[in-house]
């Protein structure tokens, strides 16, 4: 009888030891089930930098669509920082840090022109008939693609495409209704060579600056005008010291929300969806927005004292068609391209 309850026990024994190795073993993958759904759950902070000032349709765009979109459909887990009105730097900072990866993401025109040459097709002077046609453009994958190769390879990737409106000229001299009203008005434009020959070929003096240094400029009559959209012009202030407006519509100006290269490649997939679609649905909701809003500030321009002028078009086509040239003899390959879109309808 000894005998049996020494085996019995030592069977209870042996039982117990293999139930306890069980058990240690199956809490192992629980345990790092926990902790991987804590890594996925670890919230992301994106910095967005744009330089427009706050209530301008881009910047209400990204905190009404994309901030609250990303938020909500990441759970929380993705948190988007607008930093407004240069307050990472001017357009040419910003998108240095977010192809470096100090800043996640952006909102640039296409100052990347400078070492990409394609990007400056969509600022080549009237090349747009309307803003129908350039919003299709846009919307044309294949031709943007083209446009944009080589951006991903220098760090940042383009996500969706929206629109900063036609440019249009303020100065503080005197009207324009003519294209010989050029002459004698000293123009600050953006540093990029598309800009400086375009403007140059309209008869313009042209002066570069930074943006942040503008209003002091205009101010102090250090330059007679600038060129930009009407709803910068206004949004900005500018018009309180440029008491004339032309509508000139010489360069269309679209603007591109880019994300970090690296910062991309190490979102998941469900995350990189996430954020390209709120990108496409704030560029969406700006367009409608700004096309509204130009309009009506306008009229506002107009109630305010600002004399706008619509000078004969025709003339400034003809005079821009030498800068075609130049850039077709320097870049070959960007003639096919600038067929393209001006064949879309």
């Amino acid at each position: 009888m000894k005998r049996f309850l020494v085996i019995l026990f030592l069977a209870i024994l042996v039982i117990s030891t293999i139930t306890g190795c069980g058990s240690s073993q199956n809490t192992a993958p629980n345990g790092n089930a926990q902790q991987s759904s804590q890594e996925q759950a670890k919230q992301l902070t994106i910095k967005f930098a744009t330089y427009f000032p706050p209530d301008h349709p881009q910047n209400v765009a990204l905190r009404e669509v994309f901030k609250k979109q990303v938020e909500e459909k990441s759970n929380g887990s993705i948190k988007v920082e607008i930093y407004d009105n240069n307050q990472l730097g001017d357009e040419k900072t910003f998108t240095e840090g977010v192809r470096m990866g100090t800043i996640e993401m952006g909102l640039p025109g296409l100052i990347q022109g400078e070492s990409l040459p394609k990007l400056n097709i969509l600022q080549f002077s009237y090349l747009f008939d309307s803003y129908e046609h350039a919003i299709k453009v846009l919307k044309n994958e294949e031709i943007m693609n083209k446009v944009t190769e080589g951006m991903t390879e220098m760090g940042t990737r383009p996500l969706a495409y929206s629109v900063n409106g036609f440019r249009v000229v303020s100065n503080s001299k005197h009207p324009i209704n003519a294209i010989d009203d050029t002459k004698d008005i000293k123009l600050r434009v953006p540093q990029n060579q598309i800009f400086i020959d375009s403007l140059s070929a309209l008869g313009f003096s042209t002066v570069t600056m930074p943006m942040t240094e503008l209003f002091t400029a205009l101010q102090q009559k250090t330059v007679d005008g600038q060129e930009n959209p009407a709803v910068t012009l206004y949004t900005s202030g500018w018009y309180e010291v440029q008491p004339y407006l032309a509508i000139t519509n010489h360069i269309f100006g679209p603007n591109i929300y880019v994300i970090n290269e690296k910062f991309w490649q190490s979102l998941t997939p469900e995350q990189q969806q996430i954020i390209s679609d709120a990108a496409k649905a704030s560029a969406d909701y700006e367009i409608n927005l700004f096309l509204e809003q130009e309009k009506d500030i306008l009229k506002t321009l107009n109630e305010k004292g600002i004399e706008i002028t619509y000078p004969d078009l025709e003339p400034f086509r003809e005079a821009s068609q030498p800068v075609y040239e130049k850039w077709y003899k320097q870049y070959p390959d960007i003639k096919p391209i600038v067929e393209e879109i001006k064949s879309v309808k």
